[in-house]
């Protein structure tokens, strides 16, 4: 058994107390957790029963150091870890001979009541009932066998990897046309679907992409209202292997749902005004480098600039100095129209096609705009009123100088063979 109940009660029972869990949560869904344990048993015990692990964890992935563990597996036995519904109404707690009546008023690090007596943190408990709710049935419990049986105060970690985790990267901009600056805060939406609360975790967040043998089955999240942990929290990015850790530099409080920090501070980085011509549309985008001085997880980017909602995109995982192009909406002020003014069959396989596109501004002062081009096949410009830059095997890129209030214009002529 295990609770609190003043100081007295806690040297004086057999207990077992966590230090701060380490948490390194990974996109896809999962999280790498390690728990320090220092427990008190009275009679020698050839094996440990374990209660309270997330639902989701993989016990080939288990590793238990400090115990002369020989095997483990699950037994039905245990009380149930109660649904966080029953925070703040009446439950009725068993540990041992005693009992427990009392407000519920958190599930973190164990179950804290608030009785006539006062508050009490029950860390173990038999069973747990609340009189207005549906009886709960117990749940599995991982009992650890022992080569050899143990007593007294033993220490030891739990290290595992476990389902029902995740954390995805979301940024706000704010832009400033003038400066030519895009102002940027980051923030991680971390998940908690493990069925258990980590009070005062030390959090790390690993972006990339992590191959695993067996791909997880698909989990869906608790369903529960947003927190903003406040503070600065000091992150600090470590390279690890082939990825990126992200080091929150004070604990969190991690229970169900989703939890979001505060994971990279305004930071400024030049960016410029993109205009750009895919299809029937003139697209509005900001253009910038990653100087940051960390890597930027992918993640959805909200921008706003002179006190509105200007648009939204998603950005992939971008390293110092990569290149951004956030595509935030339609610019109201340019159309374009995209015309073929010539076709010819030259070959069996082989084709001939003519182009005009036109862009016409209503602005006020002249702009440019980036006409982006999809060739098929084997293909060749043999003849352009413009020059081009090609960016890749199948995209090219004109550059029009559009005058205030006018249109300016691009021709070309391209064969291919598939």
């Amino acid at each position: 058994m295990r609770y609190f109940l003043g100081v007295a009660l806690l040297l004086s029972l057999g207990l077992s107390i966590s230090a701060s869990p380490r948490l390194v949560l990974y996109q896809g869904g999962f999280a790498f957790v390690e728990e320090d344990f220092l427990r008190e048993i009275v009679s020698p015990t050839a094996s440990l029963d374990l209660v309270g692990l997330p639902k989701g964890i993989d016990l080939d992935s288990l590793s238990v150091q400090g115990l002369p563990v020989r095997g483990w597996r699950w037994v039905e036995e245990g009380p149930i870890l109660p649904p966080a519904a029953w925070i703040g109404k009446t439950v009725e707690v068993r540990v041992g001979d005693r009992n427990f009546t009392g407000k519920l008023l958190s599930l973190a690090g164990g179950l804290l009541l608030e009785t006539e007596e006062g508050y009490v943190l029950l860390k173990d408990y038999d069973s747990i009932s609340c009189p207005s709710e549906p009886k709960l049935k117990g749940f599995k419990a991982l009992r650890l066998l022992l080569s050899r049986p143990v007593a007294g105060k033993v220490e030891y970690k739990l290290s595992y990897l476990s389902e029902g985790f995740g954390w995805s990267a979301h940024y706000l901009g704010l832009w400033d046309e003038e400066k030519g600056v895009l102002s940027l805060l980051g923030i991680a939406a971390l998940s908690n679907d493990s069925g258990r609360e980590y009070s005062e975790a030390t959090v790390e967040l690993v972006a990339g992409e992590v191959h695993r043998a067996v791909p997880p089955q698909a989990r869906a999240l608790a369903v529960a209202a947003p927190k903003a942990y406040e503070g600065g929290l000091g992150v600090t990015e470590v390279p690890t292997a082939e990825y990126h850790r992200y080091i929150l530099g004070e604990p969190v409080d991690l229970g169900p749902g989703i939890t979001r920090v505060v994971y990279l501070p305004w930071t400024e980085i030049p960016a410029e005004r993109v205009y750009r011509f895919i299809g029937d549309r003139v697209l509005f985008s900001l253009r910038f480098s990653n100087e940051s001085g960390k890597p930027l997880p992918a993640g959805d980017v909200k921008v706003f600039g002179e006190g509105v909602f200007l648009g939204e995109d998603s950005m992939g995982h971008t390293p110092v100095g990569g290149e951004v192009e956030l595509s935030l909406g339609a610019a109201f002020d340019l159309t374009g129209k995209r015309i073929r003014t010539g076709y010819r069959r030259l070959a069996e396989n082989r084709y001939r096609e003519s182009y005009r596109i036109t862009i016409r501004s209503a602005k006020e002062e002249p702009v440019a705009v980036e006409v982006l081009e999809e060739l098929r096949g084997d293909w060749e410009i043999t003849n352009s009123s413009l020059p081009y830059e090609v960016l890749d095997a199948n995209h090219v890129r004109f550059v029009l100088r559009v005058p205030a209030g006018g249109e300016a214009e691009v021709e070309y002529t391209v064969e291919y063979s598939y």
